[in-house]
């Protein structure tokens, strides 16, 4: 059956790293967060608000953006550098995914980190869902997936919702099943895990890699990521 997008639930998951830097952001007090799908659209977007108002944030290849005062690292994000700032955030994978679907019913940033905040939404809103792993660089990543496994395995065990999954989705959870005792381990093992703690960001991933460590509900309202009570 086809369901209008405007009326779905899209959980759109970047383990490594922007869906846990969003929620440690919103933890830390920022007042919202804008995703954007480039460098030059943040640009603007801090003209647009302010600089006192806004920061900008972002990383491209896992390095700070030039001329960003913040890369994409949660270890970044305290209520001093953004406590009651608009974080403006533009990152490789996630952010330009999360620009694009903005138009869904609800749309919500996922992570380990957060799981059983975003299965309690999911549940509640009672809609078709689109859950979808960002990936690195466009291709498959252990993290996103093993994340979409265990929030499918939440919604199906902890709130009983009806599943009617696809390939994919028995794939993410079949993939969290053989991993569930081992989360750390596989998500370190895995490309992304490999590369970021290659160039210096080992402690990031374990931080990503911490369940619901950081439970906040990050939703999109107008364009912008806030902190929603769940």
């Amino acid at each position: 059956h086809k369901v209008e997008f405007e009326k779905m639930t899209v959980v759109v998951i970047d383990v490594l790293r922007s869906s846990t830097s969003i929620c440690t952001m919103l933890m830390a007090g920022a007042k919202s967060v804008i995703p954007t799908a480039g460098p030059g659209e943040a640009g603007e977007m801090w003209t647009k608000l302010g600089q006192e108002a806004a920061v900008l944030a972002g990383e491209r290849e896992g390095t700070r953006i030039e001329n960003f005062q913040l890369g994409n690292s949660p270890l970044e994000f305290n209520r001093e550098t953004v406590g009651g700032k608009n974080v403006i955030l533009c990152t490789t994978n996630g952010t330009g995914i999360l620009a694009r679907v903005a138009k869904a019913g609800l749309v919500i940033s996922g992570a380990l980190v957060n799981v059983s905040s975003v299965a309690a939404a999911v549940a509640e809103a009672d809609r078709d869902t689109i859950i979808v792993c960002s990936g690195h660089e466009g291709g498959f990543s252990i993290e996103d997936t093993l994340c979409g496994g265990m929030l499918i395995d939440l919604l199906k065990k902890s709130h009983r919702c009806e599943i009617e999954p696809n390939d994919a989705a028995s794939l993410a959870l079949l993939l969290y099943e053989t991993n569930r005792a081992n989360l750390k381990e596989a998500i370190g093992e895995g490309e992304h895990g490999r590369f970021l703690t290659g160039i210096g960001f080992g402690r990031d991933v374990e931080i990503s890699a911490e369940v619901d460590s950081r439970p906040v509900l990050p939703v999109m309202r107008d364009g912008r990521l806030v902190k929603v009570e769940n």
